[in-house]
């Protein structure tokens, strides 16, 4: 643990004034921004009216939709390329693997950052929907935003977000370590992105597929959140243990 830990506060060193760690903000930010500017321009004689709770969850709801569904999979896509990429440039592993550390060490605190940097995210998108919500409640107040945030919805949506997150956040730990290619970890993220989008949208196949089953938290019927949470772990837990041997045995050029 405590190999790890020190490995853990190198990573933490070396996201000092990088475009990674500003992503955190950034892409909470646009989610965020491009909500509340939607609603602020929107025809609100096409839809129904809202008030109080309703109108804090309709605006919790949507914008979590956009995160969910289109900006997380870029997110962990960029993040992960990002953090790799401070290795695979200059040929830094062959450094790192040269230090008196277990291999495994290197792997697992990539992994356990890139979690850590999307749970950071998720704690200031919580902050900016409701920054973005009291924008809204006092530049339309006719969108009916009124009262006290719902912050225990908030707060449980986006940690269910977490946790059927995280098969997606080791898939793309594992792309983006394995293959030096920047261009390689970003394509099949980007990929995976657009099939989420089409794939989410069916009842069917979302939740068997990793980047739309984040979808299931806010889905009407989250009959099958069970499955995703689950699903979503052994994922990861599975694809961790084997990268990890990967990773033991593998040669760094």
């Amino acid at each position: 643990m405590n190999v790890l830990l020190r490995a853990l506060a190198a990573e933490r060193i070396k996201l000092h004034h990088t475009l990674a760690l500003w992503m955190c903000l950034i892409a909470p930010g646009v989610v965020v921004g491009l909500q509340v500017l939607q609603l602020l321009v929107q025809d609100l004689s096409r839809r129904e009216a809202l008030d109080g709770p309703a109108a804090w969850q309709f605006f919790v709801q949507s914008s979590l939709a956009l995160w969910a569904l289109l900006m997380l999979p870029l997110y962990v896509t960029l993040q992960s390329a990002l953090l790799a990429g401070l290795e695979h440039g200059d040929r830094q592993w062959k450094h790192l693997l040269a230090l008196p550390l277990p291999r495994w060490v290197h792997y697992l605190s990539k992994l356990l950052t890139l979690a850590a940097m999307l749970a950071a995210a998720l704690l200031i998108l919580a902050l900016l929907i409701v920054l973005g919500g009291a924008v809204l409640m006092w530049a339309r107040p006719e969108l009916g935003i009124r009262g006290a945030p719902p912050l225990g919805l908030l707060s449980s949506k986006l940690a269910l977000i977490f946790l059927t997150s995280l098969a997606m956040v080791a898939i793309h730990t594992f792309i983006a370590i394995r293959w030096a290619s920047f261009t390689v970890a970003v394509a099949s993220g980007m990929s995976a992105t657009v099939m989420g989008f089409l794939i989410g949208q069916s009842a069917q196949f979302s939740h068997w597929y990793p980047w739309s089953m984040t979808i299931q938290v806010l889905a009407k019927d989250p009959k099958h959140l069970g499955f995703v949470l689950i699903a979503s772990s052994l994922i990861a837990i599975t694809l961790t243990l084997y990268a990890l041997w990967d990773f033991a045995r593998r040669e760094f050029g």
